[in-house]
């Protein structure tokens, strides 16, 4: 932990503290402005921050230079020595979320908010009441000496925001460490929490139901879809998921955003299984804030280079869907001399009608027939997933043997396997109809001349009725 100087500017204010509404915020809009000197802290180094008060009720000099110390500002341990000793980590996170959105000057909000709204904002966060920071906050400090229209219905908006994200579970939160900080000057003087980094990368992800690689305005986002933000050397940086990303009001579809990010260069992946990329930067990249920024073959962004504070709203990934692997199911029909089931080398049977039938994942029914070829063999190819019955057309001249489900199972009945339940690209084999040859038994009623019992010439008997017994 070093020591440094800080001496916090506000733009409500000018530098000399003694007339409103004239000095320029230093940096984004924020609640003050804090000049850091002396510092030999790598990670706060000589500058100017923004800064947001964290006690509504201690006051600051906009004019007198403080000793000060830092300690994380994602952390709820490092709230306990500036006397938050029960607040909560979530209470952190949600804080940090606040501070990583640049409500007052990202694009994205169209300037709905004020530097004074997130400054309430977080006093609400932390568990202060309304009547505790109005008794203590000049509406002037609030709406930048009435330039501004400080609306008490947008602070709440923020913290229900808030809540919303952390709750959500969806990464919402910057992942460095170093991104906020403490700032606690020596002696019963305001505490300050700083923001040290600010970029922002994110958009949209949406399912292209025209497949032309733009967003149209009847196109929905796509939620659940798996974003991963990696620095442009490949080393992983953070990860999210697509959904709301409580920008607004609304509950909307599709979004995901990295706040709080260093300036420096960055690639973003998509990871969506169910789905296939729409073609990347059509029309030459023209429209980058509507096309997808995906490569169809790897689900990588190209290269983002962000500058400190920006805020790149344009690495969308358009999605559609992926048609299933074609399945198929086939079989033989053929003379089972082992009467086994067992398909061997034994005699094919062509020119046998076998009649698919079942119903696809589309909730379609399907029908078709094949004829077998000269090795027996039958086949049906191109089938959605599903689930789907062979029957075999019993051949003329056999008797009929033993039938034998295939490689993806199946129920056997006569002539009929059903039950074949298929996913994309199954191929469901040996689905098979064994057939047996009739067997025959013969002879002749004769006068056997010589009694010898071998017939030769001897003068067959006509009429004899013979009668077959057996099992």
């Amino acid at each position: 932990m070093t020591t440094f100087t800080i001496r916090v500017s506000s733009s409500v204010t000018n530098s000399a503290g003694t007339a409103f509404g004239q000095q320029p915020d230093l940096g984004a809009p924020s609640y003050l402005d804090m000049v850091v000197s002396n510092s030999t802290d790598p990670n706060l180094p000589n500058g100017v921050y923004d800064a947001y008060c964290l006690n509504p009720a201690i006051g600051i000099s906009l004019t007198q230079s403080y000793s000060a110390q830092s300690i994380a500002g994602n952390s709820a341990a490092s709230y306990v020595p500036i006397g938050f000793a029960s607040l909560s980590q979530m209470q952190v996170d949600q804080i940090n979320w606040v501070l990583a959105q640049n409500f007052t000057s990202d694009s994205k909000f169209a300037g709905q908010y004020i530097d004074g709204e997130v400054q309430v904002a977080i006093w609400k966060i932390l568990g202060f009441s309304d009547s505790v920071i109005f008794a203590n906050t000049d509406i002037r400090q609030l709406n930048e000496n009435n330039r501004e229209v400080f609306d008490l219905a947008d602070a709440n908006n923020i913290v229900s925001a808030a809540q919303a994200a952390v709750a959500s579970g969806n990464g919402v939160l910057p992942t460095d460490a170093f991104f906020s900080t403490i700032v606690d000057p020596a002696g019963n003087v305001q505490p300050l929490i700083v923001q040290l980094q600010s970029a922002k990368l994110g958009n949209f992800v949406w399912l292209d139901s025209d497949a032309d690689g733009q967003q149209d305005a009847v196109e929905a986002g796509v939620d659940g879809v798996v974003v991963k933000l990696y620095s442009s050397d490949g080393q992983f940086v953070a990860s999210t998921t697509t959904g709301d990303d409580f920008s607004t009001a609304a509950v909307e579809q599709g979004y995901y955003q990295f706040a709080g990010l260093k300036a420096g260069d960055y690639k973003v992946e998509f990871i969506a299984p169910t789905y296939a990329f729409t073609a990347q930067d059509v029309n030459g990249n023209a429209n980058d804030t509507l096309d997808s920024d995906v490569n169809a073959l790897t689900g990588f962004s190209q290269v983002v280079s962000l500058a400190a504070g920006e805020s790149n709203q344009t690495i969308d990934a358009g999605l559609v869907t992926r048609q299933p692997l074609p399945a198929s199911i086939s079989g033989y029909v053929y003379e089972d001399a082992g009467n086994d089931g067992v398909r061997n080398s034994e005699t094919p049977i062509a020119g046998v009608e076998v009649t698919l039938t079942g119903t696809d994942d589309l909730g379609n029914t399907v029908t078709a027939t094949a004829t077998t070829d000269i090795n027996g063999f039958y086949q049906f190819t191109n089938l959605r997933p599903g689930t789907y019955s062979v029957v075999e057309t019993q051949p003329a001249g056999y008797l009929d043997g033993k039938d034998t489900a295939g490689t993806k199972g199946g129920t056997v009945t006569n002539d009929a396997i059903s039950a074949i339940t298929l996913a994309a690209g199954d191929n469901s084999v040996e689905n098979n109809f064994g057939e047996l040859p009739p067997a025959k038994l013969s002879g002749y009623v004769y006068e056997d001349a010589g009694n010898d019992g071998v017939r030769n010439s001897e003068t067959p008997i006509a009429g004899v009725e013979v009668k077959l017994t057996g099992t």
